[in-house]
C-alpha cells in the first residue's frame, strides 16, 4: 500500500508532475508545496500548448525550482513519478540537455535539494494539477496558487490523512492473469 510521506520537521516537498495529451499535444504541469504536516504552503499549474509527457516533467520541475528558489522553500524534498526525468538529472539527456542544465543549475545554487522518484499513488496532487491546466480551456495561462483549488480538494485531504492506496499497473490485465494461471491448474477461474 502507498501513501503520501511528509518532508522532516523544517523542510519541504514539492510534487510535480507533467502530461501530454497526444505526446505531442496539448500539455500542463503542476506541482505543490507542502510542509512537514502537510499543509498547502503552494502550488502551481500552466498550460502548454504542444509538448511531449518527458518535456511537461521536465518543464513541472524546472517551474517547482525556481518557486523555491524565489519563495526560499528550503531544505527541499522532490518527489517526481518520473523516472526519467530523474534519469536525464543523473545522466543527461542530448534532446533536452538545455532543460537538464537549467534544472542542475538550480538545485547547485540552492544546494539542499533532493530528487527522488515515487510512485504516482503519492503523486496524486500533482497529478490533477498537471491534467487540469492540460484542458484547453486553460489554454496559456500559468498559475499560482496560495490555496488549494476546489478539484484537488479531495485527494490533498487524501494526502493529510495518510490515506493508503494500492500499486495500481498500468497494461497489466489481471483478468488475462488469472486465466493463464487457471490453465496451468493453479487456480480455478469461472468460465463465462
Amino acid at each position: 500500500m502507498l501513501k503520501w510521506t511528509p518532508p522532516p520537521r523544517d523542510s519541504y516537498k514539492l510534487n510535480t508532475d507533467g502530461v501530454a495529451k497526444g505526446n505531442p499535444g496539448m500539455g500542463g504541469i503542476g506541482g505543490i508545496f507542502r510542509n512537514h504536516n502537510g499543509n498547502w504552503i503552494l502550488g502551481y499549474m500552466k498550460n502548454i500548448p504542444h509538448t511531449t509527457n518527458i518535456r511537461a516533467e521536465i518543464i513541472a520541475l524546472i517551474r517547482g525550482l525556481q518557486l523555491a528558489e524565489l519563495n526560499n522553500l528550503l531544505p527541499l524534498e522532490i518527489d517526481t513519478d518520473s523516472s526519467e526525468t530523474i534519469n536525464m538529472l543523473i545522466n543527461g539527456n542530448l534532446i533536452f540537455d538545455p532543460l537538464i542544465c537549467e534544472c542542475r543549475s538550480l538545485i547547485q545554487r540552492m544546494g539542499r535539494v533532493e530528487v527522488r522518484h515515487t510512485y504516482r499513488e503519492q503523486n496524486r496532487v500533482a497529478d490533477v494539477l498537471a491534467k487540469e491546466a492540460a484542458k484547453e480551456d486553460f489554454l496559456c495561462k500559468s498559475v499560482t496558487l496560495a490555496v488549494p483549488p476546489v478539484f484537488v480538494t479531495d485527494v490533498f485531504w487524501a494526502d493529510i490523512l495518510r490515506t493508503e492506496l494500492p500499486r495500481s499497473f498500468l497494461g497489466c490485465n489481471l483478468s488475462s492473469i488469472i486465466k493463464n494461471y487457471a490453465s496451468l491448474g493453479a487456480l480455478k477461474y469461472p468460465s463465462n
